[in-house]
């Protein structure tokens, strides 16, 4: 891994945390379909206006031989993203944080028995050392752990959501019959998923809570700046998709509940335990072990 790799990794992971950070005050007032809808249609209009800018439209109308790729990657990100919410309403935080790091898994898995990519034991340690940090930096009790039937199950498909994704995202990149630009898979994904989110506010919602967003403006700009974040998540995001293996790429962004930590801390006030302390150390430590692990794999294969 280069130092332009890792340190683009980092710059995701801050900005994929500040995110949720600011996401989650949003998701405090307003349905999660109404936000889902909001921040996909700023970001359809911020990634229009950084491809114009880029001088990439060209590019939306050459992609008919991977199409279908592109609709499944939408299809998929709003599937990932339902699953989640729906899961929260019938199961608990707790059993979101801790069953939606299954994706780190389920990536390692297709890539060693479908991609055929070996995985040596240092890999796995590091792998699950960085699971269990996180578990402690989200503060998780594990003696109130339960499983809740059906609300966690769609957890775990939405973390199989995430990894597929991320591996149909990466076919579509190395595609040898036509060259797809970064930010047209990111139009397309956000097209598609923004689509399928406004079809079922119509459905089942209708209604646009104007009360609660008067009574706290600052929730406009919380929206908007999700939308930017967001934007920003795919242009990074498929960045460094494009350019590393899917599981480094995965594992990596366990590390945005540490930054999420530090932005709480920092800015919000939010306490820190000892635990959570102890488990962004053990977090950082086997991060910087896989990155090094992975440096010295591509120096002997020179």
């Amino acid at each position: 891994m280069s130092s332009k790799s890792i340190f683009s990794l980092l710059i995701l992971n801050v900005v994929w945390s500040s995110f949720y950070v600011v996401n989650r005050f949003s998701l405090l007032e307003l349905s999660p379909i109404f936000v889902g809808v909001t921040v996909r249609f700023l970001a359809l209009i911020f990634l229009v206006i950084f491809i114009f800018l880029k001088g990439y439209q060209k590019n939306l109308i050459e992609v008919r031989s991977v199409m279908p790729k592109l609709i499944l990657i939408g299809i998929l990100g709003f599937s990932l993203d339902i699953t989640a919410f729906l899961g929260l309403q019938l199961s608990t935080a707790s059993n979101a944080a801790i069953l939606l790091k299954a994706d780190v898994l389920f990536t390692n898995f297709i890539s060693i028995f479908l991609l055929k990519q070996k995985f040596t034991k240092v890999d796995w340690v590091l792998t699950l050392f960085i699971l269990l940090g996180t578990l402690l930096v989200i503060n998780i009790d594990f003696t109130k752990f339960k499983l809740n039937g059906i609300g966690d199950f769609l957890f775990i498909l939405s973390a199989l959501f995430v990894a597929l994704n991320g591996f149909i995202i990466k076919s579509v990149q190395n595609d040898p019959r036509v060259k797809v630009r970064d930010s047209t898979v990111a139009f397309y994904n956000n097209l598609i998923t923004f689509s399928i989110f406004v079809i079922v506010f119509i459905l089942f919602e209708r209604k646009i809570d104007q009360k609660t967003i008067s009574e706290h403006p600052m929730l406009i700009v919380s929206l908007i700046y999700t939308g930017i974040m967001q934007t920003l998540i795919y242009i990074l995001y498929y960045y460094n998709l494009r350019i590393l293996p899917v599981w480094i790429v995965r594992i990596t962004l366990l590390l945005m509940p540490v930054f999420a930590s530090f932005i709480g801390f920092f800015l919000l006030g939010e306490l820190l335990s000892g635990l959570q302390i102890i488990g962004m150390i053990i977090v950082l430590l086997s991060t910087m072990g896989i990155i090094l692990v992975q440096k010295n794999k591509k120096a002997d294969k020179k």
